[in-house]
């Protein structure tokens, strides 16, 4: 009786212990904002471009809890594909040192600055997708995957499965384009998700998803996967 109740006591300890680890972890989670340098008095002027040397100088992260993400969504993520984006636009008003960067900040207009994320020689695409087939909320703009479709084989018996992209971004999840705003939903639904790859790849891609016998699958990659700068978590 007395190790029963020594073996309840250890289960009891080990969830709160569990629990407290689980809190510490979502209050210290941290996100990363763009935001201009606080120099006093610097106001960066309507007309100016962004260019590599502008981003170098006046450019900084803010690192941020990961609970503020919500009330800070429309505030620009620090990431690759932001900085891509970033390049080559131009400010459409007055916007003083110490601000947070926002779309509202740029003349370029929500479709086109979508396109300008489309990598040379890669071709943006759409494919019908459910949810439980997109490993459901996990897959958010950013995102890496791979795609995989079913067939019927010649002897019209056998189905087998093939890859059909591997390591394809993620541009768009539904009318979901940017990570934030997708997290910010309790419950974003959508039908299809959008995907650049290289323009011959989407040609063997689209020759072969017609023959699927169903929709095509997603699988999520590890975005450490095949990256020189990049850090894996390990548990």
């Amino acid at each position: 009786m007395r190790n029963i109740f020594y073996l309840l006591a250890a289960m009891l300890s080990f969830g709160v212990g569990f629990y407290y680890f689980q809190q510490v972890a979502a209050q210290t989670a941290t996100v990363s904002k763009l935001r201009l340098v606080a120099e006093d008095g610097l106001i960066i002027t309507k007309g100016t471009v962004v260019d590599d040397a502008f981003i170098d100088q006046y450019v900084v992260s803010q690192p941020m809890p990961q609970a503020l993400e919500d009330t800070f969504g429309w505030a620009l993520d620090d990431s690759p594909i932001t900085l891509i984006n970033l390049r080559g636009r131009t400010f459409g008003q007055d916007v003083p040192s110490g601000s947070f960067l926002q779309r509202a900040h740029f003349f370029l207009a929500p479709q086109e600055a979508f396109a300008r994320r489309i990598r040379p020689g890669n071709r943006a695409f759409s494919i019908k997708i459910e949810e439980a087939r997109a490993v459901e909320n996990f897959i958010n703009p950013g995102a890496r995957v791979d795609v995989i479709g079913t067939f019927v084989a010649d002897d019209e018996v056998t189905i087998y499965t093939r890859r059909l992209l591997e390591n394809a971004e993620v541009m768009a999840v539904g009318a979901f384009d940017n990570s934030g705003a997708f997290r910010g939903q309790d419950n974003p639904e959508y039908s299809s998700v959008t995907l650049q790859a290289a323009a011959p790849v989407v040609e063997a891609y689209l020759a072969q998803e017609v023959l699927s016998v169903n929709d095509m699958t997603l699988v999520l990659r590890n975005p450490c996967e095949d990256a020189d700068d990049c850090v894996a978590v390990t548990q």
